[in-house]
């Protein structure tokens, strides 16, 4: 009996296998690392961002085994994705072995995420609060439109993420582009936004993050607010000068005219686009007596066929944002009977949410 009970204890420490699906990749995951920590270790571009369980990057669908999870993951789960078998890699503990299914690409899994120096070049004001700044790295950057990176200043501790603007280019690119808004309280944003920074050089660890366009056919659908633009501005030039014959329908959730951008560069992409390509602006705040005669409300109040021209639920939609419009999206897309499997999203967590869920964490 007591044997039993040693053997018993024995096993809870060592590490289990993990089989990524559908590259058939098996690794072992130790038994104080979460699945996404052993995918990494063994060298697996998994897709991940936040790492704390609110983002939702790294969700995957438990085909078999059973975990533990560290946290509560309805708070970023759908209950269709719960009920689907969805989980969080960088909050499970494996209990036994396991297999995912990972949403992969031929492209992302041989990349590789490497540490670049940079240099801020140039900054160009769009609004208020918002700006695009334009750096140069040391060597070329190959990266998927809709991709991330993590820049880094010394004495900030904790890297931040940021969007690539830009449209990726074969064989890659030195100059990159991020669109950056100024929070209160940002630590990242605040030292930016306070002086000239041309000339500043920082780290830059990427690229990251599975927010990519799918192979398919089907109609694509755009939902963005605030600097959540810049994932959607790369991946639709991309399209553009892949030819991608797709209907866009993209959808800006902004507080008044003044937080509107990028209007002539969508304006060029929309008289380019080979098929049917509608931007529509939806603006929350503006004050009543005013020249605005676009859509009042919140963005996702508009979701219909009368405002995409094509039927939501047969398109594959592309959300990025603050985690509160996120997550009225995608309650609304599933009310309009879009699947969660054709629903791909990035949560923007500034500094201050992500102190607030680490707190919660200890």
């Amino acid at each position: 009996m007591f044997g039993k009970l040693i053997s018993k204890i024995k096993s809870q420490f060592e590490p289990r296998l993990a089989t990524v699906e559908p590259i058939g990749r098996t690794f072992e995951v130790a038994s104080d690392q979460t699945l996404l920590q052993g995918a990494l270790a063994a060298g697996l571009a998994f897709p991940h961002h936040c790492t704390v369980g609110t983002c939702g990057n790294c969700k995957c669908r438990l085909r078999e085994g059973d975990v533990r999870a560290l946290v509560d993951s309805s708070v970023t789960l759908t209950p269709a994705e719960l009920a689907d078998g969805f989980i969080l890699a960088c909050q499970s503990m494996l209990k036994s072995a396991v297999t995912v299914d990972v949403d992969l690409h031929d492209e992302l899994e041989a990349q590789v995420s490497a540490q670049h120096m940079g240099t801020i070049m140039a900054v160009e004001k769009l609004t208020h609060d918002i700006m695009k700044v334009f750096v140069e790295i040391e060597q070329p950057m190959n990266f998927m439109a809709g991709q991330f990176a993590d820049i880094g200043l010394p004495g900030f501790g904790r890297h931040r993420s940021y969007s690539f603007a830009n449209t990726p280019v074969t064989g890659g690119t030195s100059q990159l582009e991020f669109i950056v808004r100024s929070v209160s309280g940002g630590q990242y944003t605040q030292w930016l936004f306070a002086q000239d920074r041309l000339g500043e050089p920082f780290e830059l660890h990427g690229p990251q993050g599975s927010f990519w366009l799918r192979p398919a056919e089907a109609p694509v659908l755009c939902i963005a607010g605030g600097s959540g633009m810049a994932p959607i501005l790369s991946i639709l030039g991309d399209m553009l000068n892949k030819r991608i014959e797709r209907p866009v329908a993209f959808f800006f959730g902004a507080r008044q005219t003044r937080d509107l951008y990028c209007l002539q560069q969508l304006e060029s992409i929309r008289q380019q686009w080979p098929c049917e390509f509608r931007f529509v602006p939806v603006l929350s705040e503006e004050p009543e007596p005013s020249d605005w005669t676009g859509a009042r409300g919140m963005v996702t109040e508009f979701l219909g066929r009368e405002y995409a021209g094509f039927d939501i639920a047969l398109s594959h939609a592309y959300l990025c944002g603050p985690p509160p419009m996120i997550d009225a999206a995608l309650a609304e897309l599933q009310v309009c009977g879009l699947s969660t499997e054709h629903t791909y999203y990035d949560k923007f967590l500034d500094s201050r949410q992500l102190e607030v869920v680490q707190n919660e964490e200890k």
